[in-house]
């Protein structure tokens, strides 16, 4: 451990963590603490912090210890994304072969979005994101369509106090913002124009899961020479028609 950051502590007690997790089996006190050689005092406090937890389970009458099912949920939900991209690849693909433009897939994490896939145009000039980046809700056709779709008590959750504009095009005003939010959800579709980068024009839809909550959202980018206010409506009618694709894939069933 050369990081100073490291909180040598939480780095042990994961260590004993790993090594149940590792074992995949019930161990005792003894054999734990000689497998990450750390005092037998240590070594339990460890255990009965991660038993708190519920990241393990102490038996109290074979006196063992093994991973608790609170662990087993948090690896559930790291599985969720990866899950996401498989289900939505195929419909993304289809709908990049058919405007040969850049499609983009992305969740919700607070006040901004985050790209899990992308699936590239094959054009020389084209958009592209960068894989687990970030960008603004306000100023994208992702978070707009994500946001749009959630209660509006829910919408302080993902919008700033304060909008810092991207563009000249960027809203600049909470006010401006919110209208736009509604008139999204009128139409099913997010759209920036030029307000997260100059000269490029995006369209997105919301993704809902089996529950019919926002779980994700799909959008297609190009230059706006190329999404012009001609080809905007194919494009967007494309993209809710891909969206609710993805959405019936997860379980979704429409009203």
């Amino acid at each position: 451990m050369t990081n100073d950051y490291i909180v040598k502590p939480v780095y042990k007690a994961l260590q004993v963590l790993l090594c149940l997790g590792e074992e995949r089996r019930e161990m005792a006190l003894s054999e734990i603490c000689y497998r990450v050689a750390m005092p037998k005092t240590t070594t339990f406090r460890y255990l009965q912090t991660l038993c708190a937890c519920g990241f393990v389970t102490h038996d109290p009458g074979t006196d063992l210890y093994r991973i608790g099912l609170r662990l087993w949920a948090i690896g559930q939900l790291a599985r969720e994304p990866l899950h996401l991209r498989e289900t939505a690849l195929p419909a993304m693909r289809e709908l990049r072969d058919r405007f040969n433009e850049t499609v983009n897939l992305g969740i919700l994490d607070g006040r901004d979005i985050v790209y899990l896939d992308m699936v590239e145009s094959r054009r020389s000039l084209r958009m592209q994101a960068q894989l687990g980046g970030r960008d603004p809700v306000y100023s994208t056709a992702l978070g707009k369509a994500m946001v749009a779709f959630l209660p509006e008590d829910r919408w302080p959750e993902h919008l700033p106090t304060r909008l810092t504009p991207r563009t000249d095009a960027s809203h600049t005003t909470l006010a401006s913002l919110r209208d736009d939010l509604r008139r999204t959800r009128e139409r099913g579709y997010g759209l920036d124009d030029g307000e997260n980068e100059e000269g490029v024009r995006c369209v997105g839809a919301p993704i809902f899961d089996q529950d019919g909550h926002v779980a994700a959202g799909v959008s297609l980018s190009a230059p706006a020479a190329r999404m012009n206010d001609r080809a905007l409506p194919e494009a967007a009618a494309s993209v809710i028609q891909t969206a609710l694709a993805i959405s019936c894939r997860l379980g979704y069933r429409p009203r």
